[in-house]
């Protein structure tokens, strides 16, 4: 026989566990477009920065696209404006 004990929210084990199992989204994604109008670079440029680990790794959605977590780019960009605010003074 089967222990259904329930915790504090009224949830089994069994569920409170299949409810932690799976983490909340990242964020949102961004199409290469809408990435390249943000850091206002070209394709290649963006090409030759990810492969050289200066930018974040897009994520494969499927055989032909591609995209990127927008709060990685959000980051890659706060980190970028700490860097030239640091270097200009």
């Amino acid at each position: 026989m089967e222990d259904n004990m329930t915790n504090t929210n009224g949830e089994t084990a069994a569920s409170a566990a299949v409810k932690d199992a799976a983490p909340p989204p990242k964020s949102r994604m961004l199409r290469q477009p809408e990435v390249l109008a943000r850091i206002g670079v070209s394709w290649m440029t963006l090409r030759r920065w990810e492969d050289a680990g200066l930018f974040p790794r897009r994520v494969k959605l499927g055989p032909n696209s591609v995209a990127w977590y927008e709060s990685d780019i959000d980051e890659w960009c706060a980190s970028r404006k700490t860097k030239f605010v640091a270097v200009a003074r």
